[in-house]
């Protein structure tokens, strides 16, 4: 059985065992990247147990062998519903793929203002501030900088504290 999605064929069903519960794709190597296998199988981990095997083929444009065994007893409708779902998790990995190269370079600048916001650094749109409040760095309003001892000094005629016992 074939499935198909305009004009291109998605993948083929090689195998379809319900007393096995076991399933196999067929998928041209150069209709999906690697990375977008990996993504769909790992998505398909919680239900299935899921392996990856190459077909060079004789002749012939190779093909990754993609084996679905359901973690429970599937029929033969539940299996074809699985490779269904194995193609369109497929078709979202790719699409997803495409938009973060896409909007690699905004990721990217977004994640370094992220990271230097959250060690505390400051951002470039800091330096922008046209606010001037006439303060110098040198300028202690609050007495921050007023060393611990000068603060709490003792006058010389206060007695010392008594000891509680």
């Amino acid at each position: 059985m074939t499935q198909t999605t305009g004009t291109a064929t998605q993948h083929t069903i090689e195998t379809c065992n319900a007393a096995t519960s076991t399933v196999t794709l067929a998928l041209e190597m150069g209709l999906y990247p690697t990375e977008v296998l990996y993504g769909a199988a790992y998505i398909f981990i919680d239900r299935a147990f899921v392996l990856l095997d190459k077909d060079e083929g004789q002749g012939r444009i190779g093909r990754w062998l993609v084996h679905l065994r359901g973690k429970t007893p599937l029929d033969d409708q539940q299996l074809r519903a699985l490779s269904g779902e194995f193609g369109n998790e497929l078709l979202s990995q790719a699409l997803r793929r495409k938009i973060v190269k896409q909007n690699q370079k905004l990721i990217e600048e977004i994640t370094t203002q992220a990271i230097a916001g959250a060690a505390g650094g400051t951002l470039p749109t800091d330096f922008l501030a046209t606010d001037d409040d006439g303060m110098d760095f040198l300028d202690d309003p609050l007495g921050i900088a007023v060393p611990w001892e000068e603060k709490f000094k003792k006058k010389k005629d206060e007695p010392a504290p008594e000891a509680k016992p």
